[in-house]
C-alpha cells in the first residue's frame, strides 16, 4: 500500500484533531433545553451507527448520496452557526454541498474527494463539540467506544459488511469516508473511526483536564499510525477494525483518570473553569485536649456533660445544653451554624 498516502491519512487525522480542539476551545454551544445524556441515549446511538451501513447497502447510490448530503449540510450549518450566524451558516453549507455535487456531475473525482474530506472534518468538529459540551461524560464516551469496538470487530473483522459499504459509497460526493486514495483497497478512514478519535479527547479535556485530552489524542493518533505502519509493511492487506483496538484503550484511559482524579468534572464545572473538588476526608472525633486548647476565651474549663459549638475546625461557643452552646456562639459573633458536640 502507498506509504505516502498512509502518512497523508494520518496527517489528515491530526488536522481533524487540532481543528476540533481549536473549535471546542473557542466555541461555547448553547445547552440543550431538555435532558442530559443517559445510557439509553448511548444505546440508541450505537443502534443507529450499526444499522446505517446495513440500510445503505440496499439503497441506490444516488439515494445514499442524497441522504449523506442532507445530513452533512445540517451538520455544517450548526457547526458554522456560532461563528457566522444561523442565516449565513445555511448559505455557506448549502453552497458547499452544491459545489461538491457539481464537481461530481462534472466528473472530477479528485476534487470531490478533497472537498468531501474538508466538509467531513468541519462537520465532525461540530458534532463532537456539540456532544461533549451538551453533557456527554467521559464514562458515556467510554461506553460508546466499547460498544463500537465490538461492532467493528463483527462488521469489519469477521464479516464483509464494512467492505461492501465502502465499495458502495466510495467515489460518491459526501461519502462518510476520510479518503486519501480510491485504490483497491482505498486509503481511507471511516466516519465512525474519525468521530471517536476526535470525540474522546474533547470529553477527556472537559472531564479531567488538558493533560487527559492530550494523552487521549496521542493514544488515538498512535493507534492510527501503528495500523497504517502494518499496512505499509504488508502485514495487513484488508480492512482493519481500528475501533477494536482503540475502544478498549479509551475505556482504560477513562478508568485510570477516574481513579486519579476521584471522578470527572461536570459540564458546569468545566464551563466555570473549576477543577473537580476533592471529596472531604472522613472526620474523626477531635482530641479532647485540642478542644480544651481551642475553647473560647473567657470560658471556663467545660464540666462533665457540657456542650461545645464547633465551626470551621475551632470551638466558637460553649454551654450547658446544645441550645445554650449555639446561643453562646451567636453572641460571640459566629455567623455560620456550628456543629454541637459534647465536650
Amino acid at each position: 500500500m502507498n506509504t505516502a498516502a498512509l502518512v497523508g491519512l494520518n496527517c489528515c487525522v491530526l488536522v481533524a484533531m487540532v481543528a476540533s480542539a481549536a473549535y471546542f476551545g473557542r466555541v461555547r454551544m448553547p445547552r440543550p433545553p431538555v435532558g442530559r445524556y443517559e445510557l439509553p441515549d448511548i444505546a440508541v446511538m450505537c443502534v443507529v451507527v450499526a444499522a446505517a451501513p446495513l440500510l445503505y447497502l440496499f439503497l441506490p447510490r444516488a439515494a445514499v448520496a442524497t441522504v449523506f448530503g442532507l445530513v452533512l449540510c445540517t451538520a455544517l450549518q450548526f457547526t458554522l452557526a456560532p461563528l457566522t450566524g444561523a442565516g449565513r451558516a445555511w448559505l455557506i453549507a448549502v453552497a458547499a454541498i452544491a459545489a461538491d455535487a457539481v464537481l461530481a456531475l462534472l466528473g472530477r473525482p479528485l476534487a470531490v474527494m478533497v472537498v468531501t474530506d474538508v466538509l467531513l472534518v468541519v462537520a465532525v468538529a461540530g458534532v463532537a463539540t456539540m456532544w461533549a459540551q451538551s453533557g456527554m461524560r467521559s464514562a458515556q464516551a467510554a461506553w460508546f467506544a466499547g460498544a463500537l469496538a465490538c461492532y467493528d470487530l463483527v462488521a469489519t473483522g469477521l464479516t464483509s459488511v464494512m467492505d461492501r459499504f465502502a465499495d458502495q459509497v466510495m467515489g460518491l460526493p459526501f461519502a462518510p469516508l476520510l479518503a486519501v486514495t480510491r485504490g483497491a483497497p482505498p486509503v481511507a478512514l471511516g466516519l465512525g473511526d474519525l468521530l471517536l478519535l476526535v470525540l474522546f479527547p474533547l470529553t477527556a479535556v472537559k472531564a479531567f483536564g488538558r493533560a487527559a485530552g492530550i494523552l487521549a489524542a496521542a493514544v488515538g493518533l498512535a493507534v492510527s499510525c501503528a495500523v497504517d505502519a502494518l499496512f505499509a509493511r504488508g502485514v495487513l492487506t484488508d480492512a482493519f477494525p481500528l475501533l477494536t483496538v482503540l475502544g478498549p484503550l479509551i475505556v482504560v484511559q477513562h478508568l485510570v483518570w477516574t481513579r486519579v482524579r476521584g471522578g470527572e468534572r461536570t459540564t458546569a464545572e468545566w464551563r466555570a473553569g473549576r477543577p473537580r473538588p476533592t471529596p472531604p476526608a472522613a472526620s474523626a472525633e477531635p482530641d479532647p485536649a485540642i478542644l480544651r486548647a481551642l475553647r473560647p476565651s473567657g470560658t471556663a474549663d467545660p464540666a462533665q456533660g457540657e456542650w461545645l459549638a464547633v465551626a470551621d475546625g475551632r470551638v466558637v461557643g460553649a454551654g450547658a445544653s446544645p441550645g445554650r452552646a449555639r446561643r453562646d456562639a451567636r453572641l460571640r459573633g459566629c455567623d455560620s451554624v456550628p456543629v454541637v458536640r459534647r465536650a
